[in-house]
């Protein structure tokens, strides 16, 4: 099957001269065709500009009304920061369509002025390095309503079919200041987040961290969220909703965990059956990746008006409790709980990289196929994969521009075919599962980039794979293996030509084929022309590992 598939594209590319693959196969990157054209907006919230990177949040404390019948905000934000150079002003975001009530630095009011969704605060006396300040912004009004949650970002104000107020909110890629004044930069993440939520009586309240505190007051209650570990600000977040509540029991190796579960009354009984899959899924995880990186504030799923979300502590649930039948489980479940691992305890400082959240939970999802039902699963879930990638720019974005096309899903899918790209290519599963296992350990709650993943697979390996890298992220066209397979009447003995197109003279990945008699060897592609010498068998498979390649017969070599 996976020969038949590469095999296939390859005919579609020699023969369909207005297809969309074969553009993208003889493509070479264009920045200009590729990208939309960047605007200042784009700048002020991608860059880090002096007055963004001399402060360092630490703590944000935001306590916030929720006007569920009117869709209002009423708040106010105590950002907790360190100067980290001398500094008269510095920059925080909020979206334009939300209202500053007030800044105060203890009784002083300060000035601000707001360039589209920034705003410049000036403080009335220099702020000295090392001193710490507590800045309170006041704020109010409509936030902007997701039209397409989770991939285009805001409120999302619903109705259950109860008829209850159902409210969540998720915004990555809009960014946190859609419903917050925050410093909209990954990499600043907060120590800690408090969220006090004041909504009307009746509903519940659900947000990251451990809920320390719940009163009721005038027809309303107020609860009180904390999280005291780390977290992207994208991450901060709040359901309301007419939930019910259960555990699930985990057995760690020296304890007993409770998963916390928060749906809606008519789902109790169906919930609780279908999230037990929930303690194998963590329980992979921890031994493939390491140690679930929350145990002191728990794991939550919490069933949302939206179909997923990996907020952390506090997963977005909303698959209508299906399994996908070939998979057998639950990909919502599996590919958010990954990202606990892989874009909230390890996580990038630019959505240019966001490959190393989106890539590694869905590689997460062929790894957890691969545990339950084999590795020839694996291989098909890796090729379905393969078929919606589009190739159309590279994986690594522009920087400082807070770009992320959320219509392109390689960052997803090539992500993945990466990973199981280099796999193939270190040719050892301890050395590979080690990289894993080091990359995470080392920068668990920690900021990353690319170069951080390449430098411990450069380490473990004993080699450097920056010609690996170098194509499969940077560029736009995926390497072709030209191939002949032809039967040669002067030695009586069949014969494979092949070579690389489109790729650097110091590409060499290995390549793998398959004889009938099921031996298996592997060759290592250049970009002229090399041979495999005295073939018996009438037919190979090559690449049956499926390494993210194209092959493509050529009679002519």
């Amino acid at each position: 099957m996976t020969n038949r598939f590469f095999l296939l594209i390859g005919v579609f590319l020699l023969l369909t001269s207005c297809s969309t693959k074969k553009h993208l196969a003889t493509h070479h990157f264009d920045r200009e065709e590729a990208y939309p054209e960047f605007t200042e907006a784009d700048s002020l919230i991608g860059t880090l500009s002096r007055y963004r990177s001399s402060f360092d949040v630490y703590y944000y404390d935001l306590d916030l009304e929720v006007d569920i019948e009117n869709q209002f905000l009423d708040g106010e934000v105590a950002i907790h920061f360190t100067a980290v150079d001398d500094l008269d002003t510095i920059q925080i975001d909020l979206y334009e369509n939300l209202a500053i009530d007030g800044i105060y630095y203890g009784a002083d009011s300060l000035r601000h002025h707001r360039k589209h969704n920034a705003v410049f605060i000036e403080f009335d006396n220099t702020i000295r390095k090392g001193q710490d300040v507590v800045l309170e912004v006041r704020y109010s009004g409509h936030p902007v309503e997701a039209p397409r949650p989770p991939w285009y970002g805001g409120m999302v104000w619903e109705e259950d079919k109860d008829h209850n107020p159902w409210v969540g909110v998720a915004c990555e890629g809009s960014g946190p200041s859609i419903w917050w004044p925050v410093k909209d930069h990954l990499s600043d993440e907060p120590d800690s987040v408090r969220l006090e939520v004041t909504i009307p009586e009746g509903l519940f309240c659900v947000s990251n961290g451990k809920l320390v505190n719940q009163t009721n007051g005038n027809n309303t209650t107020t609860f009180t969220w904390k999280t005291q570990y780390p977290i992207n600000s994208y991450n901060v977040t709040l359901y309301l909703g007419n939930y019910e509540y259960f555990t699930i029991p985990y057995e760690a190796e020296d304890t007993i965990y409770d998963l916390d579960f928060y749906v809606l009354p008519r789902n109790l009984e169906k919930a609780k059956e279908h999230f037990r899959q929930t303690v194998d899924v963590i329980r992979f995880f921890e031994e493939t990746f390491g140690e679930y990186p929350w145990w002191r504030e728990g794991f939550k799923l919490v069933e949302s008006p939206y179909r997923g979300m990996e907020h952390q502590t506090a997963i977005a649930y909303g698959d209508r409790y299906k399994n996908r039948k070939f998979l057998g489980f639950d990909h919502i479940i599996v590919h958010e709980a990954a990202h606990e691992w892989w874009g909230n305890a390890v996580s990038v400082s630019d959505f240019a990289e966001i490959w190393l959240h989106e890539g590694f939970a869905t590689y997460s999802e062929a790894l957890y196929v691969e545990h339950t039902k084999g590795y020839e699963a694996y291989l098909e879930y890796i090729e379905r994969k393969t078929w919606r990638i589009n190739d159309e720019k590279p994986v690594v974005g522009p920087h400082h521009v807070n770009y992320w096309d959320k219509t392109d899903n390689d960052p997803y899918n090539k992500g993945a075919l990466i990973l199981h790209t280099l796999r193939n290519a270190i040719n050892s599963d301890t050395v590979f599962f080690d990289i894993l296992k080091s990359f995470y350990s080392r920068h668990k709650y920690s900021i990353v980039s690319t170069e951080d993943f390449i430098a411990v697979v450069n380490e473990k390996t004993g080699d450097d794979y920056k010609w690996f890298f170098d194509h499969y992220l940077y560029k736009n066209v995926s390497p072709h293996l030209n191939w002949k397979y032809y039967f040669n009447e002067e030695n009586f003995r069949y014969e494979l030509l092949y070579r690389w197109e489109f790729t650097d003279d110091n590409f060499r990945l290995p390549v793998t084929i398959q004889r009938l008699n099921g031996k298996i060897s592997r060759i290592l592609p250049e970009n002229q022309l090399k041979r495999v010498l005295g073939l018996t068998g009438k037919d190979i498979r090559i690449n049956p590992d499926q390494s993210y390649i194209f092959l493509r017969e050529d009679k002519d070599l």
